[in-house]
């Protein structure tokens, strides 16, 4: 009779699955890290057991910034089904499960709110959330309202959780390796791309610089942040955008960022309407956590805002 058991693959160190998909879904060693309540030094170390274990690299390691092999992106596809399956099982067992619907501008929940969400789910698994960026339907009153304010002074957001500063940014399409020596006011004679038809962010933005907003090369106007950013990325123009929302672009190369050192504050997302309580209150205090002051990128890596009141949200390797 054949040994079934000669057969069977040896299974990975289980523990350090956890670690693997969610560096591979933030593609950040730091924000798995922080989800896992570990330091960025033990998840490299979970991720280095996994890959020896398995005999495959599964992640290339970049300077800043880290993405998945092919042999990677394959093993994800198993590990993730593996985890909902677990995670799926274990949800049925909670009992008095909460639902909680939390409105939010599209492109803050898209850009920023999704990719942290596995952190609180994580710490809060009987909790059901209901993510709405558009009208709420019949019956769907929010119990947490997040909201864009605009504004140029910080003392202006006193309960902001998110402080918006605005920089110009171009995909590598556009201009390419000039990028990093291109005056302010040369910006003017490329298309400009606006994501508010007043042109807040570039009127802000060239305040700062001390020149006036005159583009000379056109100019585009998009009436959400995300439209404007995706065609910041086709190479359709010079586009502003806050650091925060695209942390992903600007590590993997997609967008290049342009005058760095000009980094005008333009607003905060806060939330609006009476404070939250019960679970809402918990989510609220949840996303202070991650409280930032969306500051430019340094030296330190692309994407890594500086630190502030003791908490960060970088996304870095």
């Amino acid at each position: 009779m054949r040994n079934s058991q000669s057969t069977r693959a040896k299974l990975p160190p289980l523990a350090t699955l956890p670690a693997f998909s969610i560096a591979a879904r933030t593609g950040s060693l730091t924000l798995a890290a922080r989800e896992l309540h570990l330091t960025p030094g033990a998840i490299s170390r979970q991720i280095k057991a996994l890959e020896d274990a398995l005999g495959v690299q599964l992640f290339h390691r970049g300077h800043n910034a880290i993405s998945l092999t092919d042999a990677g992106r394959q093993y994800l596809l198993h590990v993730n089904a593996a985890l909902a399956t677990l995670e799926n099982g274990t949800r049925a067992l909670l009992p008095d499960r909460v639902r909680l619907v939390i409105q939010a501008p599209i492109t803050l929940a898209r850009r920023w709110l999704i990719p942290r969400l596995g952190a609180y789910l994580q710490e809060n698994p009987s909790v059901d959330l209901n993510i709405q960026s558009l009208a709420l339907g019949a019956g769907d009153i929010p119990d947490v309202t997040v909201r864009y304010k605009r504004g140029a002074d910080e003392a202006g957001f006193p309960s902001a959780f998110l402080l918006d500063r605005t920089v110009a940014v171009c995909s590598p399409l556009l201009i390419g390796s000039v990028a990093k020596t291109v005056a302010p006011e040369a910006l003017l004679d490329l298309p400009i791309l606006l994501d508010t038809a007043d042109a807040w962010s570039w009127h802000r933005w060239c305040a700062a610089a001390g020149i006036a907003f005159q583009p000379r090369g056109g100019s585009i106007t998009f009436d959400t942040d995300e439209a404007s950013i995706d065609a910041c990325m086709t190479g359709l123009g010079i586009g502003q955008a806050s650091p925060s929302l695209i942390e992903r672009e600007l590590r993997d190369g997609q967008l290049i960022l342009l005058c760095p050192s000009l980094n005008p504050i333009v607003g905060a997302y806060e939330i609006a309407g009476p404070a939250p309580t019960g679970r809402a209150a918990g989510f609220e205090q949840w996303l202070r956590t991650w409280r930032t002051d969306a500051a430019v990128p340094s030296s330190r890596g692309v994407g890594e805002p500086h630190r502030r009141e003791g908490l960060s949200a970088g996304v870095v390797a």
